[in-house]
């Protein structure tokens, strides 16, 4: 029981909320997060297996994955995979050394006073998000036509091919079979633990012609006696011959995570849906004049600097 506790405790620890930054990662992403926010590539042999079990099936096709948040936590993380004992962490035998003073009736009562008091911790820290990405050297388009037969890639190459009138009633039959089994048009169950109700879910395409899908929520998670509500955040889509996935997730002090999580993707990922009538829409490079233009923008306003910008062209 410990263990688990501690494991969730991990889990909801994150970050103080600071002036916001250009976070840059390997000239393939930029994100807008908190200054205090820094990343990792996920390269231990545990991530690395599960992501071989999806890049076998496709020749040729590469995918990494990061996690952005807060630097104690980013920092943590990392020594966790790489061995650090969970039990020693300084919150989590905080907590659990207050736990064996109470005399809890049952553990239910546990399981609540211990979830309360993790986010009493991430209040007084004033907590933010943290968000895993993934990025793989294949497009969406790459992906659905080298994986034809496949339901995914199959619904995907059907996708693309709509204009977003048409994408709006196909969004909507999508999700009436994602929520087929709730029968709600709002829950999607993963399984008994595991509820995530849907308060946003859109796929259409942005001005330039690219596909994405944004969606926002809640997931109920339930651990034995403990339950925990986790706001989610999730964008697919792609960007100069590359697929992207961000999910985001916030526990504490998420009445603007919505909009914190726009905020993440607006450097370079567009979500307006209006088309804009210049040459760069009839143009053959929209993703190098999307990334130009998103670049420019920042430069001027000052999130990037001389040499930052020149580095990122």
């Amino acid at each position: 029981m410990k263990k688990l506790l501690g494991i969730v405790v991990l889990g909801l620890l994150w970050c103080n909320i600071l002036p916001a930054k250009i976070l840059n990662i390997e000239n393939q992403i930029l994100l807008e997060v908190p200054s205090s926010h820094e990343y990792i590539e996920y390269d231990n042999e545990e991530v690395r297996e599960s992501i071989e079990e999806m890049t076998d099936l496709i020749e040729g096709l590469e995918i990494k994955m990061f996690l952005v948040g807060p630097s104690k936590y980013v920092e943590l993380e990392k020594a966790i995979i790489d061995g650090e004992d969970i039990m020693e962490n300084k919150y989590v035998k905080s907590i659990i050394k207050k736990a064996e003073k109470k005399r809890f009736k049952d553990e239910v009562q546990q399981g609540k006073w211990f979830i309360s008091e993790a986010k009493k911790i991430m209040k007084k820290e004033k907590i933010d998000f943290m968000t895993y990405a993934l990025v793989s050297n294949k497009s969406l388009t790459e992906l659905a036509l080298e994986d034809e037969g496949d339901e995914v890639a199959d619904m995907i190459t059907e996708l693309q091919n709509m204009n977003n009138s048409e994408l709006e009633d196909s969004t909507k039959e999508i999700r009436k079979q994602l929520t087929l089994l709730a029968g709600n048009n709002k829950s999607i169950l993963i399984n008994e633990d595991m509820t995530i109700n849907l308060n946003k879910f859109k796929i259409a395409k942005n001005e330039y012609g690219k596909l994405f899908l944004k969606s926002n929520g809640k997931m109920i998670w339930v651990m034995g006696a403990m339950k925990i509500d986790i706001m989610l955040n999730l964008f697919v889509t792609e960007n100069n011959d590359n697929a992207y996935l961000f999910m985001s997730a916030c526990y504490v002090n998420c009445s603007k995570f919505n909009s914190k999580f726009d905020k993440m993707i607006k450097p370079i990922f567009s979500t307006n849906t209006q088309v804009q009538k210049t040459t760069s829409n009839i143009s053959g490079s929209n993703d190098l004049v999307e990334w130009l233009k998103a670049l420019n923008e920042l430069y001027k306003s000052g999130a990037l600097t001389k040499e930052e910008f020149e580095k990122a062209k």
